[in-house]
């Protein structure tokens, strides 16, 4: 399928993890790819990967929590690439810290990538999309929104980020933008790579009734759904992507079938 040809698509965080297999997925749709991310080094690593694949394809290293660099980063994408179509929003820190271990700083860092950024990111990228009347958002959450796990910060940043969406699908959708969220529940992910690392997956998956975490193609999917004219009624939305994770009432794990 070649969906998104003649579109530009901005992706935060889009240098590895989720935020990378988002990229590479709308670059075999036929997508010019802005790739977002705060380390130069990642970002040149997946703009290799993406040469192969993608009609043309840029970095921008940009810290997602300054305001001014995401105006500079939206600003230079759609004059290099023509304008801006689709913007995901998959920059993401985490912290497992308790509350009686969570300092101010942390919490205030976790909340500033977490949250505010998709914030600040999509007001920067709006008037881009309003130039080429119309196109959609899509916010990285997860089902620690929706559920009691990881740990307080990760957990009201990512419910946040869920009832931001709302909100400015409701604000976007004159404008002809479309404002979507996925959760995912456990992708195999640097960010969970030290969990994985300890034997953590294996208590986890027993919680899963698919038996096994997701990996970060299965997520892009879900995206590239989200952002096609497939979903061209689909707005304020939260797709959870979890493999039955949250259907399932913690902390007993599900029987092998």
């Amino acid at each position: 399928m070649r969906r998104f040809e003649n579109k530009v698509v901005a992706v935060t965080g889009g240098a590895s993890g989720i935020g990378q297999a988002i990229a590479e997925r709308f670059a075999d749709e036929g997508a010019r790819i802005a790739l977002v991310d705060i380390s130069r080094q990642r970002i040149e690593v997946a703009l290799d990967s993406l040469a192969g694949r993608a009609v043309a394809s840029m970095g921008v290293a940009a810290d997602v929590t300054q305001v001014p660099a995401l105006d500079d980063a939206f600003r230079r994408i759609a004059q290099q690439l023509g304008g801006l179509d689709v913007l995901v929003n998959s920059a993401g820190v985490i912290s497992r810290a308790t509350l009686a271990e969570t300092s101010a700083e942390q919490w205030r860092h976790v909340l500033d990538v977490d949250l505010s950024a998709i914030f600040f990111a999509t007001q920067a990228a709006v008037p881009h999309m309003v130039r080429r009347s119309g196109g959609s958002v899509i916010n990285i959450a997860s089902v620690a929104g929706l559920l009691a796990v990881v740990n307080a910060a990760y957990v009201a940043a990512k419910g946040g980020v869920i009832a931001l969406t709302r909100q400015l699908a409701s604000e976007l959708a004159a404008q002809g933008i479309r404002v979507n969220a996925i959760s995912p529940g456990y992708v195999t992910t640097p960010l969970n790579e030290d969990i994985r690392a300890r034997g953590g997956d294996r208590y986890w998956v027993g919680r899963i009734p698919l038996r096994r975490y997701a990996e970060p193609r299965e997520i892009a999917s879900a995206c590239a759904f989200l952002a096609s004219d497939d979903a061209s009624y689909v707005t304020a939305a939260n797709l959870v992507v979890d493999g039955g994770m949250s259907s399932v009432l913690l902390p007993d794990p599900v029987p092998a079938q």
